[in-house]
C-alpha cells in the first residue's frame, strides 16, 4: 500500500512538471532565423522555458498574427508592421523594442574578389532579392537599386522571404542577389560588398510581445534579447 501510495505521488510530480514548463511560440522574420534559434536554445537552457521559432517574411508573419495566429512574441524584420499591429491593438499595453538592425550585402559567389561598389553598379545579369512587397530587406533592395539608377534596368528573381533570396544564389540558380549580411556572416561566405546605408532606409529590426497568456514569459524572452551578452552575440553574427 505504501509503495503503491509513493507511486501515485510520484507519477503526480511527474506530470505536474511536465504541465508546468511553459512554451512561447516566437514569431522570427527569416533573417533572425539562425540567431533566435541560437538564443532561443540559450533562453530555454536558462530559464526552463521552451521556445517555438516560426520564421517567414515579416509581411507574411504580420498577416498570420492579424488573424489569429497564436504567437506571444513577433520579431520582425522592420518596424513598420510592429506600429501596424499596434494600431490593431494586437499588442496589448506591450511596447516595441528594437533588437537588432540589418544590413544588405550585394554577393557574387563566383567573382574572384570582394566586388566593388563599380562592379554593383554595372552589373547587368539577373538578381536574386527579396520580394519588397512582403520582406524589409526587399524593400531596401529596390531602395538601394533606386538610388544608383539600376531598379529599372535589372531583372529579378524574387525569393519570398531574404532566405529563400540565399538561397537562389548559393544554389547557383542566380549569379549574384541582395542578400542579408547576416547570413553572409553566419556562413562565412566571401566575395560580397556592403551595400551603403545611405542608398536605403535603416533597416530597424523590431520586435513587440502581443497580448497572450503567455506574455509574463514573453517578457522574459524580450529582456533576455536585450541584455548586453545577447546583444554582442547578435552584433557578432551580422548586425549592428
Amino acid at each position: 500500500m505504501l509503495r503503491l501510495l509513493v507511486s501515485v505521488i510520484f507519477v503526480g510530480l511527474s506530470c505536474f512538471s511536465v504541465a508546468s514548463q511553459a512554451t512561447i511560440n516566437v514569431a522570427v522574420a527569416s533573417n533572425f532565423k539562425v540567431s533566435a534559434q541560437d538564443i532561443a536554445d540559450q533562453f530555454s537552457h536558462e530559464y526552463n522555458i521552451d521556445v517555438n521559432i516560426s520564421s517567414a517574411s515579416t509581411g507574411t508573419l504580420y498577416q498570420q498574427i492579424l488573424h489569429g495566429a497564436p504567437f506571444d512574441l513577433f520579431l520582425s524584420a522592420d518596424q513598420k508592421h510592429v506600429d501596424l499591429l499596434l494600431q490593431a491593438n494586437k499588442v496589448g499595453d506591450n511596447q516595441p523594442f528594437v533588437y537588432a538592425q540589418g544590413r544588405l550585402g550585394f554577393w557574387m559567389p563566383s567573382a574572384e574578389t570582394n566586388p566593388s561598389i563599380e562592379d554593383f553598379i554595372a552589373y547587368t545579369g539577373r538578381l536574386a532579392i527579396a520580394n519588397p512587397k512582403f520582406a524589409p530587406y526587399g524593400v531596401a533592395a529596390q531602395q538601394a537599386l533606386t538610388s544608383v539608377g539600376k531598379w529599372e534596368d535589372l531583372q529579378y528573381i524574387q525569393g519570398s522571404n531574404i532566405s529563400q533570396t540565399y538561397q537562389f544564389v548559393e544554389s547557383n540558380n542566380v549569379k549574384a542577389g541582395l542578400v542579408a549580411y547576416a547570413a553572409l556572416v553566419q556562413k562565412k561566405q566571401q566575395h560580397y560588398l556592403l551595400i551603403p546605408t545611405k542608398w536605403h532606409q535603416p533597416i530597424i529590426q523590431a520586435g513587440v510581445v502581443l497580448g497572450t497568456a503567455q506574455a509574463e514569459q514573453a517578457n522574459l524572452f524580450r529582456d533576455y534579447l536585450q541584455s548586453k551578452p545577447i546583444q554582442q552575440l547578435i552584433h557578432s553574427q551580422g548586425y549592428n
